[in-house]
């Protein structure tokens, strides 16, 4: 079911309780016998069922989990409730109005959605609905130390195979606003080790239909947004993860200090009173990730410290591989000699 959705006077951003999320305008669902109507997206909760049978303690129990284990999910989601089943199963659910706030569950109402088969059932998870359609919720997260040069997200459609800059800020209007899928979404296999994992790339990697602005103003202006996307990161995607933005790099990966960012501002350090050098090169990458609990992994190079340095100083760990572990395919390079010198690396949390 593949349909970008194109609705007069629709927003795909959405102030719930405070919290602000994108609604990604791709089709996934739709509910029975829904009525046109006018009015903004609204958010539910999908609970998907094999078998139709589910009772208010599996709802409450289900949300209960939900509100544990994903940031994405909030109360908000639980005010209307969507039971999908596959075709031919007739649900066997409480109906109408469910209230409970003993229970935390408050005036859900039911509504039903069928999946073609047990394969195409959605993830039990937030989801908002338009009209009769279904569509994902992402949580939009501030970037408040400006470690990030562009935001992404997957273009509408199933594939996904290039990108699209999300030009949204924050409700205050001060910080870009990076969009982050629910982590039920995800279900981590032996194919999927990765699946729904949250990934920065540095901005000297190639991303289909982003470009790349290796933070130097020049350079943005002389080429256009890429075709490709490099192999490590459609790597880094075929096994389940999920890329939502370039960070920012010290101009074309020199060393720089924060007063020697010309063309972009330098992201801050968030340690201490956040004015400490974030280091140079792939400092983006270790701020962003010492400072966003809902980054989990940052992309970046080193040919003469460039992950190693920003991730002491910004008090992550820091993994540069050996020469040839990883594909440097549409990667930008720090010099013409790149080709021996230039390594592939990778941050994490301790």
């Amino acid at each position: 079911m593949e349909r970008s959705l194109m609705a007069p006077g629709f927003a795909n951003s959405i102030l719930l309780s405070g919290i602000a999320y994108y609604v990604r305008p791709l089709l996934k669902g739709a509910l029975q016998d829904a009525p046109p109507s006018n009015l903004p997206p609204r958010p539910v909760t999908v609970i998907s069922t094999v078998d139709g049978d589910l009772s208010h303690k599996d709802i409450v129990d289900e949300i209960t989990r939900f509100l544990a284990h994903d940031d994405v999910y909030s109360e908000a989601f639980a005010s209307s409730i969507v039971v999908q089943v596959p075709t031919g199963i007739t649900p066997e659910v409480p109906t109408g109005l469910i209230t409970n706030e003993q229970d935390g569950l408050k005036s859900a109402y039911l509504h039903f959605s069928i999946a073609n088969s047990t394969e195409t059932l959605l993830p039990s998870g937030p989801y908002f609905v338009h009209d009769d359609g279904i569509y994902e919720a992402w949580r939009l997260y501030p970037d408040e130390l400006d470690a990030f040069e562009i935001a992404v997200v997957p273009e509408a459609t199933e594939s996904a195979r290039t990108f699209v800059p999300l030009n949204m800020l924050n409700p205050e209007g001060l910080w870009k606003s990076i969009a982050v899928p629910s982590r039920l979404y995800a279900q981590k296999s032996k194919r999927l080790p990765l699946a729904g994992t949250r990934v920065s790339v540095k901005d000297n990697f190639k991303l289909a239909g982003i470009k790349t602005t290796m933070t130097n103003r020049a350079f943005t202006e002389l080429y256009p947004a890429d075709e490709d996307t490099a192999e490590y990161i459609e790597t880094l995607r075929n096994l389940g993860a999920v890329i939502v933005g370039k960070s920012k790099m010290s101009s074309f990966a020199a060393g720089e200090n924060p007063g020697d960012w010309i063309d972009f501002p330098c992201p801050f350090n968030p340690r201490g009173d956040q004015y400490q050098s974030p280091g140079s090169s792939s400092a983006g990458a270790a701020a962003a990730l010492a400072a966003y609990p809902w980054l989990d992994y940052s992309v970046g190079t080193d040919t003469a410290g460039s992950i190693r340095a920003p991730a002491a100083c910004n008090g992550v760990y820091g993994l540069r591989p050996s020469f040839g572990a990883a594909s440097l395919k549409d990667v930008f390079r720090l010099s013409r000699w790149g080709s021996r010198a230039y390594r592939l690396a990778c941050l994490g949390l301790a």
